[in-house]
């Protein structure tokens, strides 16, 4: 790409003195026209036989370059055509220049700030360029098929053929041109290519494998993804076909008969256009090469594949990321990093800023809190959930005591794993915020994640206003409560005893599911409460205490699964 600057200006300063006319009515109504009777006026003339679609003078270079100018002035119209719309809208062009595009010299503007508009504009931008096209080639359809045999009816004919087929090419959705586009926003599936590729390079093949049913929108993906890769190579076909057909008896007569500089000037072309087909063929190509490498090169492959099927399924396990879709679960494990660390390594530091989310895979750590250890992490926990969310310094140390490897994810990757998908990232970020916050409740301060997870699950939360009387004497009630946030006022024959705040628990009583409650609880402010029925929590008890016996705790936290729980049970009885 080759951006100039500064082209909103230019665009603004277009639509204002004469790009506003294509808007109005008449325009519309001549556009209309055209874009029928311009491919019904070229196939006329076609059938006439007066003029030749591929064979320019094979002893001219000249009409070669006339013909790529032709096809770069096309271009250039259709994408003002863009622009134009863009600026109709109200909205930024923020780049516009040219490139080269599998082989060919183009222009381009860039629409992305329309994504901002409604969907009527945005179909109205991807169409912008087509039709723009249809209107000047069906001009020049009408003109060839007008004026006499001869030089200006065949330059015509030429850019007329260039413009009509330039402009069907472009309703081709399976290529990122506009047709695609309006492909999206009609069946709203942000980056549907790229997800595409994404599904049909990993998990479709595992799920045919598995003779596992895929949903309609994994079939769409998986239909779409083969039909844009295999429409890839054939426009890399076209592209050599192309050149191949216009430029090879020229170019072979130059080089033989132009001399050094001839020779010199020919290098540098075949260096500028041959880059970007390179370039392409092994995007297209790159994973085939993958799989050639992890037929020849098995090992370390091996174990890198190992390291993504260990990750995903850490993933899928957790209700953190279950809840995602297949293809952004896939992108989310790609993204992860492993880190090998040994026994004594300082993973984070108090104070440290990390942008980095962890999940353990192998090995256990310890958190320590002012020195102190606060909480085991094994297999399937995990740390460092504010940093997805904030920039906000580690107010905790994690320490390897068992050399193992971990998982981590950076705050960019993520974002770029998922996506145009904001409600998905809002709803993950509300979730580790939720996971994060009661992680840092005193009462669950020490349950590792794999322990808290099923507590958590279980938990109900409840709003109360200020004033609102949460449990009465007397009564019965078969929850167990913990405060998130708010204060609320314990009383007793109207004396008023402890006031609760974040973290703390109370009416424990409701364990034994038989006693009526002795204890009346108020709310002193507006308060969220976490609420576990008794049946729930004995379940989870025994859950704890059948496992207990394979949890070998180690380093100086000795404290087992089943004790931690009785002491929560303890601390609200108490």
């Amino acid at each position: 790409e080759l951006p100039f600057r500064n082209m909103d200006a230019h665009f603004g300063a277009w639509y204002r003195r004469w790009g506003w006319l294509f808007f109005t009515r008449p325009a519309v109504a001549l556009l209309a026209a055209f874009v029928v009777l311009g491919p019904i006026l070229f196939g006329l003339e076609l059938s006439r036989g007066r003029y030749s679609l591929v064979e320019p003078s094979a002893s001219s270079l000249l009409s070669v370059l006339i013909l790529l100018g032709l096809t770069v002035l096309a271009l250039s119209i259709h994408e003002l055509g863009h622009g134009l719309v863009v600026k109709h809208a109200g909205r930024f062009v923020s780049r516009a220049g040219c490139l080269i595009y599998y082989g060919f010299p183009a222009a381009f503007v860039d629409t992305t700030d329309i994504w901002m508009a409604p969907l009527r504009m945005r179909l109205l931008t991807s169409l912008a360029g087509p039709l723009t096209g249809f209107l000047v080639g069906g001009l020049c359809a009408l003109g060839a098929f007008l004026l006499p045999q001869g030089a200006a009816g065949a330059f015509l004919f030429a850019w007329g053929f260039i413009f009509l087929v330039n402009n069907f090419l472009n309703f081709n959705p399976l290529l990122e041109l506009d047709g695609y586009y309006l492909l999206v926003d009609l069946v709203e599936k942000p980056l549907l290519r790229a997800r595409a590729l994404a599904f049909v390079r990993g998990p479709l093949w595992q799920k045919l494998w598995h003779h596992e049913r895929l949903s309609g929108e994994e079939r769409f993906f998986a239909l779409f993804g083969l039909a844009s890769a295999l429409w890839s190579l054939i426009a890399v076909f076209l592209g050599l076909r192309f050149w191949d057909v216009l430029l090879h008896k020229p170019l072979q007569d130059m080089w033989a008969d132009g001399g050094y500089p001839a020779r010199a000037v020919l290098s540098v072309m075949a260096a500028l256009f041959s880059l970007p087909l390179l370039l392409a063929f092994w995007g297209l190509l790159r994973p085939l090469a993958g799989t050639l490498s992890r037929r020849f090169a098995w090992l370390p492959m091996r174990w890198a594949e190992h390291h993504y099927r260990d990750a995903l399924s850490m993933l899928r396990l957790s209700p953190l990321w279950a809840s995602l879709p297949e293809a952004q679960l896939v992108a989310v494990a790609h993204a992860l990093h492993v880190h090998p660390f040994r026994a004594g390594t300082e993973v984070v530091r108090p104070g440290q800023r990390d942008e980095r989310y962890y999940l353990v895979a192998r090995g256990d750590l310890e958190v320590e809190v002012d020195g102190k250890p606060v909480k085991r992490l094994t297999r399937g926990d995990h740390f460092g959930m504010r940093a997805l969310l904030d920039d906000a310094p580690s107010a905790a140390s994690v320490i390897a005591v068992k050399a193992g490897r971990l998982f981590s994810l950076e705050r960019t990757a993520l974002r770029t794993a998922l996506g145009d998908e904001l409600e998905m990232l809002v709803q993950l970020e509300a979730a580790l915020g939720y996971h994060a916050e009661m992680e840092a409740l005193p009462l669950f301060q020490e349950f590792s994640t794999t322990e808290l997870r099923p507590l958590l699950e279980k938990l109900v939360p409840l709003s109360v206003p200020a004033g609102a009387t949460i449990i009465s004497a007397g009564t019965r009630d078969d929850r167990f409560y913990v405060v998130r946030s708010g204060k609320v006022q314990m009383a007793r024959d109207g004396a008023r005893l402890d006031t609760l705040g974040p973290g703390e628990a109370f009416n424990a009583e409701a364990l034994s599911q038989n006693m009526p409650v002795t204890t009346s609880v108020r709310a002193l402010e507006p308060t969220e409460l976490l609420a576990l029925h008794a049946a729930d929590l004995n379940e989870l008890l025994v859950a704890f205490h059948a496992r207990a016996g394979d949890a070998e705790r180690l380093s100086h936290l000795q404290v087992t699964t089943h004790q931690r729980m009785d002491q929560v049970i303890a601390g609200a009885k108490n």
